[in-house]
């Protein structure tokens, strides 16, 4: 789609900062989903290449500023009693940071597990209008 033709798709009450929020949504589901289930061991490069990778695929949508991923590697055991064990990334270990610009809006989302929620909360950290 060329140009803004795309926002004959949302409605016209839409504002530049509910559409950013949007936008901000699918783009921490999609992190979170596509994380999810890869096989992992403790091995430090196999977690920076799976870490690297998912920013880079993510970095490519649209309205994506910046984007880290961190796999908490002190919840990663590593341990293998069989040749067939191996972790995979769960919700617990995913610390994620996404910096998304749509229109005038600048907002700051993450993705991280929170204990005493027992949950991976997606959360709008802050929101701002830029100059």
């Amino acid at each position: 789609m060329s140009g803004n033709n795309y926002k004959i798709y949302f409605s016209p009450e839409l504002s530049n900062r509910e559409r950013a929020c949007f936008e901000t949504g699918i783009k921490l589901g999609a992190l979170y989903h596509i994380l999810c289930g890869i096989p992992i061991s403790s091995n430090e490069s196999v977690i920076n290449s799976i870490e690297k990778g998912i920013e880079a695929a993510i970095s490519c949508q649209p309205y994506v500023k910046s984007i880290k991923i961190n796999l908490d590697k002190d919840k990663i055991v590593g341990d293998k009693s069989t040749q067939f064990d191996y972790d995979e990334v769960t919700g617990k270990i995913i610390r994620a940071e996404i910096v998304l610009e749509y229109e005038s809006i600048e907002i700051l989302a993450k993705i991280d597990w929170v204990e005493n929620l027992q949950y991976p909360l997606m959360f709008i950290e802050k929101i701002q209008e830029l100059d």
